[in-house]
């Protein structure tokens, strides 16, 4: 399948800082909900209503709310992304597809199937321990990038060992990526 290709990507919100004590991509997490895993994402930790903007012009393979519950947390508003990446280092064009993942917003203001264009309002950051929010305590953004295989289903946020939803080097630390991108 072909989707966008982007010339160059953005970051999908300013500032972009993961704050100290705060999920950067890559951490280990621990907690009762959890117990041991990888976080495959940043978690941007923002006011209430900033707005999130796509990265670079993109297909929406998925938009809608994943609420869980205050017992079992999720996504809340998720938007997922397809791009195709073109490699500009080699003087030609090699498809790699990716998509790029934004959850915990409110508002959402595409569907599946639009083409979302570089720095277009996704939504906005939803207020901790709300439906959109995934009812996690804090209002803040996930933000991911994932190149594995997409089967139309959910993706986890995190990395459990010996869970076979997803692996490690199907996901990218977001910043770097966009930076690597850009260089072409």
């Amino acid at each position: 399948m072909s989707y966008p290709s982007p010339l160059a990507l953005q970051l999908p919100l300013e500032p972009y800082e993961v704050r100290e004590g705060y999920y950067k991509f890559g951490t280990r997490v621990r907690s009762r909900v959890i117990l041991s895993a990888r976080h495959l994402g940043d978690d941007l930790v923002v006011e209430a209503g900033t707005q999130v903007r796509a990265i670079g012009e993109g297909e929406v393979v998925w938009a809608g709310v994943r609420a869980g519950s205050k017992e079992t947390r999720n996504w809340g508003g998720l938007v997922v992304l397809a791009h195709q990446r073109k490699d500009f280092e080699k003087g030609r064009d090699i498809p790699e597809t990716f998509y790029s993942v934004y959850g915990h917003m409110k508002d959402l203001t595409v569907k599946v199937k639009d083409t979302a264009a570089a720095g277009q309002q996704l939504g906005v950051v939803a207020p901790g321990e709300t439906p959109e929010n995934g009812w996690w305590k804090i209002a803040h953004l996930h933000f991911a990038i994932y190149v594995g295989a997409w089967t139309g289903e959910i993706l986890p946020g995190y990395k459990r060992p010996f869970d076979g939803r997803t692996k490690m080097k199907w996901w990218r630390d977001p910043k770097p990526f966009i930076e690597e991108y850009n260089k072409g």
